[in-house]
């Protein structure tokens, strides 16, 4: 049989830069236009980025057996969900964290197993990331991938994209962060 976990919302692709005061100053001047400061995609680049679908409310989950439509509970896709923390960078001499990039294009994400025997629900694996003290809104959640019975899909892809607007970039202050750590908070 073939099994399709098909998603449909709001895709977001979001990085995570060390950045120095005098680049803060500049992202909190210029705004939005920071995007336009060099080529269109020079923010996704480096090690902390993310691209997913957003779980929010307006995500939409339809599992399917052989095109047949099958019970599933999009709750469990929070279930594993690792925080991606800020304070990876608390300990170098980074001064600044920026998160740019968008959260809010419509579109769908399918994965695909092919040769399953039998389904089970509970089988299901969710690679998902919770980015709320990043983006500073609680219950952030970001999935990632979805793993069936220890596997990765088959197939992969991403459909419907209708576009997206570039978030305002939003500085976090390490200092800041290192003092509430040394207060224990």
């Amino acid at each position: 049989m073939q099994l399709v976990f098909d998603t449909r919302g709001h895709c977001c692709d979001l990085a995570l830069h060390p950045i120095s005061d005098s680049t803060a100053a500049k992202m909190r001047r210029l705004g939005r236009a920071v995007y336009r400061q060099k080529y269109l995609n020079w923010w996704r680049k480096g090690n902390t980025a993310t691209c997913g679908m957003r779980i929010d409310d307006d995500l939409m989950v339809r599992v399917t057996l052989d095109g047949r439509p099958t019970a599933y509970d999009a709750l469990d896709l929070t279930r594993d969900a690792y925080e991606i923390r800020r304070r990876m960078y608390l300990e170098s001499k980074v001064e600044h964290v920026a998160v740019l990039g968008y959260d809010n294009e419509p579109c769908g994400c399918v994965w695909k197993w092919n040769g399953v025997e039998a389904f089970d629900p509970a089988l299901f694996t969710f690679q998902t990331q919770k980015w709320d003290r990043i983006m500073g809104e609680n219950g952030y959640f970001i999935l990632d991938n979805v793993l069936y019975d220890g596997r990765f899909a088959d197939e992969h892809s991403w459909c419907d994209s209708k576009g997206f607007d570039l978030i305002e970039p939003r500085i976090i202050d390490l200092a800041e962060m290192r003092r509430e750590v040394r207060s224990g908070r």
